[in-house]
This record gives C-alpha cells, structure tokens and sequence, in this order.
C-alpha cells in the first residue's frame, strides 16, 4: 500500500514539474513578443530582454499554478487508466478516496512551494520589472506609504529635489495635513512646514508655509505656497493599490495602511485570503478533475482530455472573477465570498467522486 502510494506521489509531481514548465516556457515566449512590443524604440540589450523575462518567472509559476494542477490532475488519471493501473488500485481496495491521498499531499506541497517562497520572490521581482520598464518616471519621484505618513521624493527643474512627508492624506480629494518638505538644490536648501495642503494636477498647493533657509539662515512665513510636482493623482494611487505586489507576511499590515488612507475594498482582503489558502484551493481543483477524469476511457483522445482540463480551468477562473465583481460592486464581506468559491466546486467535485466510488 505504502508502495503505491508513494508511486502516486511521485507520478503527480512529475506531471506538476513537467506542465508547469512547458506553460512556462510558452508564457515567457509570448512576453518576449509582448516586451519586444514596448520598449522597441529603447536601447535595450538581448541581455536586458533575458533579465526582463527572468523577473517575470516568479509570477508566471504563480499565476498559472491552477492550470498545471488541473491539466497534472487530468494527465495523471489518464495515464493511470490508459495503463490499468486505476483498476489494479481499485482491485486490490483502494478507493477513490485512497488513490487521491497521495495526490493531496503533492498538491498542498507544491501549493505550500509556491505561498513561501515564490508570493515573495513575485513581489520583488515585479516592482523590479515596473522600475526597469518606467525607469523615467523613477528618476523624477518615487512614492512610498508607511503605516504613519506618507513619503516622497520629488524632482525638478524649478525646485531641485524635494523630500516630503505627509502625516495625514485623503487620497480621494487629495488633501493632505501635517506637511514637513525639505528641499535641495545647487544654490540652496530650504525645510518647510505646512499645516495642510491640496494637489491639483501636479501643483501642491500649500497653505500657513514656514519655511527655514538653511542656506542662508532666514526664516520666513507665506499665506499660500505652489510646488511644482513630477506626478499626479493617479501616480500616487497606483503606488498603494498595487496589492498583488505585497508578499503574505506583509499582508495585514497593507490592508491597515489601505484603510487609514481610504484605499480599502473588500476584494483586496479577498485576494489576499486565496491567496493564503492557495494550497487548500488546489487541492480542491485536483479534486473537482479527479471527479471528472477518473472516468476517462482508456482510448480517450489526448487532445480530449486537454481540452477538458483546460475548460474545467476557464470556468474555475470565469466564476472567480464574477464573484471578485460582486464583491467589489456590492462590497460582501470577503469571507463569504471565499466559502462561496470553495464550496460550490466541492459539492460538484464531490458528487462526481461519490458517482465513481459507486460505479
């Protein structure tokens, strides 16, 4: 028993590492075309194009790791009934059930892979690959949420470079309180206090400035000031509302920051969530096609059994994405919605394996 199981075990991860690298390798293909696209009228090296696409690995593995659990499932069950080695299992008093322990465990493993060391690596990589790809807008500012203040660093011609803390921000109309700005240029350098402000396009309108010339020694006080900035309100936005590019220990921490700047939805917590439970929800795929494969005869068509995996997959994304709209639209606490996603294809996958154990 103990054999075979291990037999099991290692059949699913061979599956799992051969799919997962032959859909890697086409996704990397078709975002070279992509990458060729975009910076075709930039200086870039076939060296930059190899570093590119090495920094998006991480997130194609992660991204298409329900696909390579779906198609492994449904390839390993064909190649266990094409060779008779289902009904051997079977004969000998496995059930269905036994047969899919093995399986299990390959997929949390793999799944637990991808949660601890690939949602970090992802990260990482993709905030290098947007700086290397808006390598111009990183030279004129950068922005940066802290969970106590808002921080950036601004440059430009008029001012030279501009260092700014934020205490308090509405990123909805854009208004900001406890302002302390230090600037530096080539003929002076100035610090200033501002007790609230507001951005407009990109002019920071700031209002009762003090503003100290350390240069000069000279202290001074205005009613009204204008900062000429490198970004807008978009800019700052796409700078936290990037939560995919958070790796899952910092996960709580962001959704806090999200919600004292008034950034928060429901689905964000969501997509943290299956994200978390990322192995538990594979398991749940290799599950729902294991119902559905295990039937497979033993003369089915390769392409058959292809494309059935890959439809049980787009259908499994299709529902995802509705209920991630409706969540969004409706704001429905994220908990629901994930038991929604999860139990709804475990009562189908459960059927059709209880249909099996009975045939």
């Amino acid at each position: 028993m103990f054999k075979i199981k291990k037999y099991l075990l290692k059949t699913i991860f061979k599956y799992i590492v051969i799919n997962q690298t032959i859909i890697l390798f086409l996704v990397i293909f078709l975002n070279l075309i992509e990458l060729t696209r975009m910076i075709e009228n930039e200086d870039k090296t076939v060296l930059n194009f190899i570093y590119l696409s090495l920094l998006k690995v991480p997130s194609v593995i992660n991204e298409t790791s329900p696909f390579v659990i779906i198609i492994s499932t449904a390839f390993l069950f064909k190649y266990l009934i094409s060779n008779n080695e289902l009904i051997s299992m079977r004969n000998v008093g496995f059930s269905i059930f036994d047969v899919f322990q093995p399986i299990t465990i390959g997929v949390f493993l793999y799944g637990g892979i991808l949660l601890l060391f690939f949602n970090p690596l992802t990260a990482i990589s993709e905030i290098k690959y947007d700086k290397i790809l808006n390598n111009k807008n990183e030279n004129m500012y950068s922005i940066y949420f802290s969970e106590s203040s808002l921080w950036i660093k601004n440059k430009n011609f008029d001012d030279g470079l501009s260092y700014i803390s934020i205490e308090k921000f509405d990123t909805q109309k854009m208004l900001a309180e406890g302002i302390n700005i230090l600037i530096v240029n080539e003929n002076k350098s100035e610090f200033i206090q501002s007790k609230n402000g507001k951005i407009i396009d990109k002019n920071f309108i700031l209002n009762d400035v003090n503003y100290f010339e350390i240069t000069n020694d000279v202290y001074n006080f205005q009613k009204s000031k204008i900062l000429k900035l490198n970004f807008s309100k978009e800019n700052i936005l796409s700078s936290i509302v990037n939560y995919k590019n958070i790796p899952y220990y910092n996960y709580l921490n962001h959704i806090n920051t999200l919600k004292k700047f008034n950034l928060y939805s429901s689905s964000i917590s969501l997509y943290y969530l299956s994200e978390i439970l990322k192995p538990f929800f594979m398991i749940l795929l290799s599950f729902v096609v294991m119902g559905f494969s295990a039937k497979y005869k033993r003369n089915e068509s390769f392409f058959r059994v292809l494309f059935l995996s890959l439809l049980i997959g787009f259908l499994f994304f299709i529902f995802g994405e509705i209920i991630n709209k409706f969540t969004l639209s409706f704001n429905i606490n994220f908990i629901y919605s994930y038991l929604l996603i999860f139990i709804i294809p475990f009562i189908i996958g459960l059927y059709k394996v209880i249909q099996i154990e009975n045939d």
